[in-house]
């Protein structure tokens, strides 16, 4: 059975205590993420005029569509990997088709 951990943080400069079954860093990092998407949203001028209600949903949609941006270049990384895995696999062909036609050769003019 996992253990759950419990860690203070700041967010939004209220102390709460946070738990998980994460280590402690992991959630030091996850608080410092809505922290950082905070203080960012905190620096423009619409945040300012919103209802306090509001803006707590604001920040959960920025931190969504931040999410899926780096979902969506994790895609396209992975993809880029394939496709370089399978020319990898395609020069490999390649090298022993070509290795194999060489020691053909090589072995017709020994003859």
């Amino acid at each position: 059975m996992e253990q759950n951990s419990e860690v203070q943080v700041v967010i939004g400069g209220k102390v709460l205590t946070m738990s998980g079954s994460e280590d402690e860093m992991q959630i030091q990092r996850v608080a410092a993420c809505v922290n950082r998407m905070i203080k960012k949203l905190e620096g423009t001028e619409i945040y300012h005029s919103l209802p306090a209600d509001i803006k707590p949903l604001l920040i959960e949609l920025n931190i969504a569509e931040e999410l899926i941006r780096v979902q969506e270049r994790e895609k396209e990384l992975e993809d880029d990997l394939q496709m370089k895995d399978n020319e990898i696999a395609v020069l490999k062909q390649t090298l022993a088709d070509t290795q194999l036609a060489l020691e053909r050769l090589e072995g017709k003019s020994k003859r």
